[in-house]
């Protein structure tokens, strides 16, 4: 049995995990791994974030146990837990404002070159390459902001961008209405042509696919369809939840599905919700949907909001001020298309009245009221009472009714989403609940939203009636 100390056994499980896993997935989540304490039987590794301890449990846990074994011949008890320093408010603002101007762009060329929708042919004709021509030309790799709310969607997406149906095949990617699920899907069809120009692509929506299939039957022309769909190298198929009760469409989605893997082929796939959540969806389908790798797309935090805001400022070449930036970012917390459109609406608005970006002109535009009363954690327990029939006093007390329990975790995820209080300040304004507590019902929230359409909708409700009041 080899005994080796905490620094040699995790550079060994490192290295190996390394070499089994794809680079970005590595790099994102696994180096950020220490090992804290080996008692026994017992190891525990540490990470410096909840979203990456998520990921190691979801993903390679068995793996970890199993190499530790190979190692040190023991079956280890393993347990993973967050090690990360508390800080202030400012000091985490600050913090995340540093790394936000850090997050990692893809290798990619700065400009799309003018002729990349062409080729030349060996007698120096252009021709056409085969893109897409219902791609948005601004879903590039280079115009999506990495955040830790989407970090491993997009290592995930470029991975699967730069070696297609090696990386990771299929590529399901889920999470709510508006959070990107699009842009990636078409940056990872951009990247593709301008690395792989001899690679056919098709991207379509469900709805498309759909309803070219109806067509085709009653035109009898299921060939000339088929040959579409399975004669390419990479299918993106967005919004797959609405196959839900379709069975025709199910049964030729299986069949290209498997026409495509068989033969080495790309397939990537948006959703807005885990293929296990998709009512009627047959489990043989299913079953391959969950083949490769699945990652879920969740709502952007308060400085990430801010910094997709900034990237679109200077993509448009218009000047925005940084409260009104902050204010918009702040009013649609868990839609991307709604906070660009809000921001669209405002700087028409303004270039339309010669007037300038001021905060009470925006609150006007967007719709919040005028009234000058200042966002605290206290309004928004008050208005998730209000919403819910509860008292303040209940939200902040220790009752764990089904009801309030639900209310507190709202109002919690709530405080944390628009005013980015620490977990600690936010745990003394809840009745002196510990910070650990507090990052647990966020977390559970932030989960529950992607799953639970009425929970989502509760939440947007709650936000419009705090900015309504507060902004």
């Amino acid at each position: 049995m080899l005994t080796l100390d905490k620094k040699s056994l995790r550079e060994e499980l490192l290295a190996k995990l390394q070499q089994q896993l794809a680079t970005p997935a590595y790099e994102s989540w696994i180096k950020q791994l220490n090992i804290s304490s080996i008692d026994d039987n017992k190891l525990v590794l540490t990470t410096n974030s909840n979203l990456g301890k998520d990921w190691v449990s979801r993903n390679c846990i068995d793996q970890i146990k199993r190499i530790l074994h190979e190692i040190t011949g023991k079956n280890y008890d393993l347990r993973i837990k967050v090690e990360k320093a508390e800080k202030s408010d400012k000091a985490e603002k600050t913090s995340a404002a540093a790394s936000q101007a850090k997050l990692p762009r893809p290798e990619i060329p700065d400009k799309i070159p003018a002729n990349l929708g062409k080729t030349t042919s060996q007698h120096g004709m252009e021709t056409s390459r085969t893109i897409p021509d219902n791609f948005n030309p601004k879903y590039t790799f280079e115009n999506f902001v990495v955040g830790p709310y989407n970090k491993f969607c997009h290592a995930a997406a470029y991975a699967v961008a730069k070696s297609p149906a090696k990386a990771h095949n299929p590529l399901f990617i889920y999470g709510g209405v508006g959070l990107g699920k699009t842009h990636l899907m078409q940056a990872i069809g951009h990247y593709i042509h301008a690395k792989h120009p001899h690679l056919k692509i098709k991207y379509s929506s469900t709805e498309m696919f759909t309803n070219e299939l109806i067509n085709s039957i009653r035109a009898d022309r299921m060939n000339a369809f088929r040959a579409k769909y399975r004669q390419i190298d990479v299918l993106l198929l967005d919004d797959i939840q609405f196959i839900e009760g379709k069975e025709t469409t199910q049964e030729e989605i299986f069949h290209t599905f498997n026409t495509l893997y068989e033969s080495g082929k790309q397939v990537v796939m948006t959703s807005d919700r885990h293929p296990k959540n998709i009512s009627t969806l047959t489990e043989r389908l299913r079953s391959r949907f969950e083949w490769g790798i699945i990652a879920d797309i969740q709502a952007p935090e308060l400085e990430t909001r801010m910094a997709i805001l900034r990237n679109k400022a200077e993509m448009d070449n218009i000047s925005v001020p940084n409260d009104v930036i902050e204010l918009i970012a702040t009013a649609f917390p868990n839609n991307i298309r709604e906070l660009e459109g809000a921001m669209n609406r405002v700087v028409a608005f303004a270039s339309i009245n010669n007037q300038p970006l001021t905060v009470e002109i925006v609150k006007n535009i967007i719709g919040i009221s005028g009234r000058a009363r200042n966002l605290n954690i206290e309004r928004i327990i008050e208005a998730t009472g209000r919403y819910f029939c509860i008292e303040s006093s209940e939200i902040k007390g220790q009752s764990r009714a089904k009801e309030i329990s639900q209310a507190r975790q709202v109002a919690i995820y709530l405080t944390r989403e628009m005013t980015n209080s620490s977990f600690p300040t936010i745990g003394d304004a809840f009745g002196g609940r510990k910070h650990t507590t507090v990052l647990y019902s966020y977390e559970k929230m932030k989960e529950d939203i992607q799953n639970n359409k009425v929970l989502a909708e509760s939440i947007a409700e709650i936000t419009r009636m705090i900015t309504a009041e507060c902004l």
